[in-house]
């Protein structure tokens, strides 16, 4: 029988080692940053640095470090991270991760808090809770990583909010204690397993994220977050249905649908879609990691930053809508502007038109002028036929 492990191989394009794909990777994009977050904190130097092209997957050990902490998502996790952490939410009640220096009885333990994503802890925080220990990490000497766990705890405050943080999060840090259920109901392999043949386990079934395309195996958490998103949605009344904060470009009325922003996008999250009278910019959440690519390509200041945004799903939401500035010249769309209502091409076309229109008056002038000034001279020395 298919094992889970070779189930999310196949289906969403995960691999036993992780996978980097650098045409989505901002650093590579990117003009106004430098990331290196991934070769800073991976614990082997896989990652490329100076003259070295490619990472060296032999000396990978699979911790799954660098594919949460990449703020990009473009390094698919490792099927292993992958299987373990469905196996962990599995089971009833919350969700227990801690440090394997911590030799505590978590339900998941890991070389470090950061190979969890905040998108996983928000996922486990959304399904019953989540429990983080840090008693170790106050002893631990990376530096990196503690700056990275403490953003990644902010992050998720930020997405759930203060209130459902305060419910929901637990975390614990040094001197701190937790009383651990013992009849959290556990689900087994063999039941998680079932639902690739007849058997009815809806609960692992619902847990897998639906992902049309194996270009989002980066995204696999993202999605799974996405999913329950909805889930929880679909469970609630519509005007009781919570906000979840995430970050999203703002567009401006300077905005005239050039493409270059989609274009620009890693992980093809926005697109710019024909309307009435206009255009919508429309983003699928879960794939916007709020990188800021499309602010920086953007070449008329379409796009003058990223805002905080509270949405109650996070699959394709409308975050603009725009109308088309027409040129009443050339009939193409151009930037905005107060003063002009035709584009800066034909605005250019006009104003060498008027040049050449005054140099051609000009000539016409010192011709005449000329010419004027030779009769007279001709009259002065008599030489003038009658």
């Amino acid at each position: 029988m298919e094992t889970l492990k070779d189930y999310i191989e196949r289906g969403y394009g995960v691999r036993r080692t992780p996978l980097y794909v650098a045409e989505r990777c901002t650093e590579r994009k990117a003009t106004t940053h430098v990331c290196q977050t991934c070769a800073e904190i991976c614990p082997q130097n896989i990652y490329p640095t100076g003259k070295r092209k490619r990472p060296m997957w032999d000396q990978c050990l699979k911790c799954g470090l660098c594919t949460a902490a990449c703020p990009a998502r473009c390094i698919t996790v490792p099927s292993r991270k992958a299987e373990s952490f469905l196996m962990a939410v599995a089971r009833k009640g919350r969700l227990t991760v801690a440090c394997e220096k911590e030799g505590s009885a978590a339900r998941l333990n890991e070389r470090c808090i950061v190979a969890l994503s905040w998108e996983q802890l928000a996922y486990a925080a959304l399904r019953d809770g989540v429990v983080v220990s840090l008693r170790v990490c106050g002893d631990c000497s990376d530096d990196v990583c503690k700056g990275i766990i403490e953003q990644n705890l902010k992050e998720l405050e930020f997405f759930l909010g203060e209130e459902v943080y305060r419910e929901r999060v637990t975390v614990l840090r040094e001197g701190d204690t937790y009383e651990v259920s013992t009849s959290e109901e556990a689900i087994s392999r063999r039941d998680l397993f079932g639902f690739f043949g007849n058997l009815s386990v809806d609960t692992a079934f619902t847990m897998m994220p639906k992902i049309e395309s194996t270009r989002d195996s980066g995204l696999f958490f993202r999605a799974m977050l996405r999913d329950i998103v909805a889930q929880k949605a679909a469970d609630t009344e519509l005007a009781q249905r919570p906000k979840y904060a995430v970050r999203l470009p703002h567009f401006t009325e300077k905005c005239y649908n050039c493409g270059h922003c989609q274009q620009a996008c890693p992980n093809d999250a926005l697109k710019l879609v024909k309307g009435q009278n206009g255009f919508i910019a429309k983003v699928d959440v879960w794939k916007c990691t709020g990188c800021g690519l499309c602010m920086s390509k953007c070449r008329a200041g379409g796009i003058d930053r990223i805002v905080p945004m509270r949405v109650s799903t996070l699959g394709a939401v409308a975050v603009a809508k725009l109308p088309d500035h027409i040129c009443s010249i050339c009939g193409r769309v151009y930037p905005y502007d107060n003063e002009l209502d035709h584009c800066k091409t034909c605005e250019s076309k006009l104003r060498a038109a008027e040049m050449k229109r005054e140099r051609e008056e000009k000539r016409k002038r010192k011709a005449m002028q000329e010419a004027d000034e030779a009769l007279e001279a001709k009259i002065a020395a008599g030489t003038t036929e009658t």
